[in-house]
């Protein structure tokens, strides 16, 4: 009993012990992509750039037809509990307008369900405490549900900074989590 006991104890601190504090991984502002990609680097992320344009849908960032962005920049940071992609959508100027994270699931320690759970939350709270209350709050039941697949949606406006932060649920444990920041 002792034994399972200690071995339920140090599975929970392996994976609290491999999960970067949000504070670390999301960064609010919005620096030139010169910057952003000299910070990647020196954080030893890989580049994982498409190397052609691709775009974001007015659903997630209302502003996308707005400007005229150069090929977006991606950086797959060194994994941990999680696979956290960046993509950084910015103008010819430099500016980054769009920030897009995502986590995903990590095959090589089989992230469990849980820790998706804790890290949305986790996020929610950090930018409810630098943003402010969100907007707007959906949550869905994936038992409940006939889809195979549900989400899970905050948002936050405000004058210096905008946050959308969904969760996909799914059947046979898909997870994943989502945030874009913009200041439009």
């Amino acid at each position: 009993m002792l034994l399972i006991i200690s071995f339920l104890l140090g599975s929970c601190s392996v994976y609290k012990d491999k999960t970067i504090k949000v504070e670390k991984e999301i960064n609010l502002d919005f620096p030139k992509i010169s910057e952003i990609k000299k910070e990647e680097i020196s954080e030893k992320s890989k580049d994982v750039s498409l190397g052609y344009f691709w775009g974001v849908s007015e659903d997630i960032y209302p502003y996308f037809s707005n400007h005229r962005f150069e090929n977006p920049i991606s950086y797959e940071r060194p994994t941990n509990n999680f696979v956290l992609k960046v993509d950084y959508f910015f103008d010819k100027e430099e500016d980054v307008k769009l920030k897009f994270y995502e986590w995903n699931y990590n095959e090589k320690i089989e992230t469990p369900r849980e820790i998706f759970k804790d890290k949305f939350e986790e996020i929610k709270k950090f930018l409810s405490e630098k943003i402010g209350n969100p907007t707007f709050v959906k949550y869905e039941d994936l038992e409940k549900s006939k889809e195979e697949t549900v989400r899970d949606d905050v948002k936050w406006r405000s004058k210096n900074l905008n946050a959308y932060l969904f969760r996909f649920k799914g059947r046979g444990s898909f997870d994943q989590i989502r945030l874009v920041l913009f200041k439009d």
